[in-house]
C-alpha cells in the first residue's frame, strides 16, 4: 500500500507540473546530485598532486584510473586587435564537394582553444534567457565530474584573461567580465554550478566526459544551451557510443565507433584537437530548432518538420568542436561552438553555392534522413544551383577554387 501511495503521489506531481515522469526524474536526479556536490564541498577535497608524465605512466593506466600529470597550458598570445564590436566570427565553411563520414580531426592551435567574436553579447544574452527559461535542464555537474569542472575553471582563469584582456580580468578568486560586470568566484563552496559559470564566459556549449572502468567515456557534466538539435537531459550519464546511436548518427558503429573510442583513450594533455561539421536548419533559433518539435516534447525529430517554402528561412549551422584531455583529472573537455547564418548570406561568398550543393547531393540515404534533407531540398537545391551558375559566369569555377577547408 505504501508503494502504491508513493506511485500515486508521484503521478499526481507529474500531472500538476505538466511534466512526463521521465523528464521529472531527470530534473530530480540533477538537483539531487548538484546538492550532493555542494555538500561534499563543505569538507576540503583531497588535493591531487601531479607528477611527471613518464612517472604517471597513464599510457598504461587501468581504465578509469588517471594519475595527475604535470602539464601547464601554454600561455596564449593576446588577441591584440580583438574587439567585442568589430571582430567577426571565423568563416568556417566545413563542407567539400563530396561528403564523407569521418572524424575529420586536426591538431588544435593552443591560442585558438576558445574563439570569441563580436557575437559574444548575442550568445551570452541568449544563454541568460535560456537559463531563466529552463534552469538546471541545461546544465549540471554530477559528483564524478566535479573535480574536472573545477579544473576547467582553473584553465579558463589561465586562458581567457590572457587571450582576451579586453573582455576578461583575472582576479584572486576567479574572473571578472569587464563588459557585463559579472564576477565569477571559484572559491569553494561555490555559489553556483561550475559548468554554469563556465558557460557564461564562452560562446560554446561545454561537456565533460569521464572514463569509466570499462574504458567508456561517459557524459558526466555539461552546459548545453545552444545545441539546436539535442538536449543534455537526453544524454547525461550515457557513454560516447550511446550518445551517438541514440542520436541516429549515420554509420556510427560501422565507420566511427572504433576509431573514436581509441582516440579518446589515447589522447594526451599536450595534443588537443578540433573538428568541424555542418547542418541545415529551417528556422532562425540558434538555441533550439523548433522545426524538429517543441523542446519540451518527449520525442523530437525531423519527421515533425514542415517542409521549408522560403529560402530566407533556411539557415547554415556549423560547429567547431575541440577536445582536450585535462592533465590533473584526466577528464576530456568537449567544447562546441556553433556558427549560425542565413543561407542567402552564406551564398554571397565565392565558390560556396556550388561546393555546398555538390556536398549535399553526395549525401547517402542515411545521411539525408539524419540531416532532414527532404524538408529543405525543394527550396534549397534550386537556389544553390542558381547562385552557383551566377558565380560561374563571373569566373568562380571549380578550376579556380582554392583549397581552404574548413574556411
Amino acid at each position: 500500500m505504501v508503494v502504491s501511495a508513493l506511485i500515486s503521489e508521484f503521478s499526481s506531481l507529474c500531472e500538476g507540473l505538466g511534466l512526463s515522469s521521465s523528464k521529472l526524474l531527470m530534473i530530480l536526479a540533477l538537483l539531487i546530485t548538484a546538492g550532493y556536490s555542494a555538500a561534499k564541498l563543505i569538507s576540503k577535497p583531497k588535493k591531487l598532486i601531479p607528477v611527471p608524465p613518464e612517472k604517471a605512466n597513464n599510457k598504461n593506466r587501468k581504465y578509469g584510473h588517471w594519475t595527475p600529470e604535470i602539464f601547464e597550458l601554454p600561455e596564449p598570445e593576446e588577441y591584440k586587435d580583438w574587439s567585442i564590436t568589430e571582430t567577426r566570427p571565423v568563416p568556417y565553411r566545413a563542407f567539400k564537394h563530396t561528403y564523407y563520414i569521418t572524424m575529420g580531426i586536426r591538431a588544435m592551435e593552443w591560442d585558438k582553444w576558445i574563439e570569441l567574436d563580436n557575437e559574444w553579447p548575442k550568445y551570452h544574452n541568449r544563454k541568460l534567457q535560456r537559463i531563466k527559461e529552463k534552469g538546471a535542464e541545461l546544465y549540471g555537474t554530477l559528483p564524478e565530474a566535479y573535480p574536472a569542472a573545477m579544473e576547467l575553471l582553473a584553465e579558463f582563469k589561465r586562458f581567457l584573461p590572457a587571450r582576451y584582456p579586453k573582455l576578461f580580468k583575472r582576479t584572486e578568486v576567479g574572473i571578472d567580465n569587464l563588459v557585463t560586470g559579472e564576477s565569477f568566484d571559484f572559491t569553494e563552496p561555490l555559489k553556483e554550478d561550475p559548468m554554469l559559470m563556465a558557460a557564461k564566459m564562452t560562446q560554446d556549449d561545454l561537456a565533460i566526459m569521464i572514463e569509466n572502468e570499462n574504458g567508456e567515456y561517459v557524459l558526466k557534466g555539461g552546459a548545453i544551451m545552444l545545441a539546436g538539435f539535442w538536449r543534455l537531459r537526453d544524454k547525461i550519464n550515457l557513454p560516447l557510443s550511446a550518445i551517438h546511436t541514440t542520436g541516429d548518427v549515420p554509420k556510427y558503429n560501422e565507420k566511427l565507433k572504433s576509431g573514436m573510442e581509441k582516440f579518446f583513450i589515447r589522447q594526451t594533455p599536450e595534443k588537443p584537437i578540433v573538428r568541424n561539421n555542418y547542418f541545415l536548419q529551417t528556422d532562425d533559433d540558434l538555441a533550439w530548432s523548433k522545426s524538429i518539435g517543441d523542446e519540451d516534447n518527449e520525442v523530437v525529430g525531423w519527421y515533425t518538420a514542415t517542409p521549408a517554402s522560403d529560402i530566407n528561412k533556411v539557415y547554415f549551422r556549423s560547429e567547431r568542436q575541440s577536445l582536450r584531455r585535462l592533465p590533473i583529472t584526466g577528464a576530456t573537455i568537449f567544447t562546441i561552438r556553433t556558427y549560425f547564418l542565413p543561407v542567402v548570406e552564406l551564398c554571397k561568398e565565392p565558390y560556396v553555392p556550388r561546393r555546398l550543393l555538390n556536398g549535399i547531393l553526395s549525401w547517402t540515404d542515411v545521411v539525408q534522413e539524419y540531416r532532414g534533407y527532404t524538408k529543405f531540398k525543394d527550396v534549397l537545391l534550386p537556389y544553390l544551383e542558381e547562385r552557383a551558375e551566377e558565380q560561374e559566369a563571373m569566373g568562380y569555377t571549380n578550376d579556380t577554387e582554392p583549397d581552404t577547408y574548413p574556411m
